[in-house]
């Protein structure tokens, strides 16, 4: 399976793209696209146990992270 993996610019880490097409809909950014990422490699855990997911914008996102192939 062909991972969507891209690099931190900041840690280093790899963070791997579960999806790319998430529309913003608060009033403000409505319509903004989204990016929803995870840590690759290693699990993340909140304090209830569940993996933690990020999301930035795709300005933001395409900014402080590069694409990283294996």
């Amino acid at each position: 399976m062909n991972k969507n993996l891209w690099k931190n610019n900041k840690n280093s880490k790899l963070y791997e793209v579960l999806n790319y097409n998430i529309l913003n809909c608060t009033n403000e950014q409505d319509g903004q696209i989204m990016y929803l990422y995870r840590v690759f490699s290693e699990e993340v855990l909140d304090s209830e146990g569940n993996e933690k997911l990020f999301v930035r914008s795709e300005d933001e996102f395409k900014t402080k992270f590069t694409k990283y192939s294996l």
